[in-house]
This record gives C-alpha cells, structure tokens and sequence, in this order.
C-alpha cells in the first residue's frame, strides 16, 4: 500500500511540473516559429524587409493558434 501512494505523488508531482514547463517554454517555441518563418519569408520573397516579413509572420502564425 505505500507503495502505491509514493507512485501517486509521484505521478501528481509530474503533472505539476509538466503545466508549469508547458507556461515556460511556450513563448519560446513562439519566438522560434516566428524566426523561422522571416528566414523562411526573406529567402522566397527577395524584395521584403526582415521586418515586414516578421509582421507577416507573427499574423500568420498567431491566427493558427
């Protein structure tokens, strides 16, 4: 029986650290896909600049969401 109450808090410690880790690194996986869509943007359309391409991509990228 202890045993299965050691596993239980270990199972809810888990899930608490996973929602906090979700709330951190969301940002940073944003940041990452608006990068890679200007690099992606300037290198297709040769004539914009890195910052219109950078509104167009946070647009994009923000309405999928």
């Amino acid at each position: 029986m202890y045993k299965n109450y050691k596993l239980f808090l270990f199972l809810g410690a888990a899930i608490i650290f996973l929602y906090l880790s979700v709330g951190k690194y969301e940002e940073f996986s944003l940041q990452k896909s608006i990068s890679a869509c200007v690099i992606a943007k300037s290198k297709i359309m040769k004539e914009t600049v890195p910052e219109q391409a950078r509104k167009i991509c946070e647009k994009e990228i923000k309405q999928r969401r």
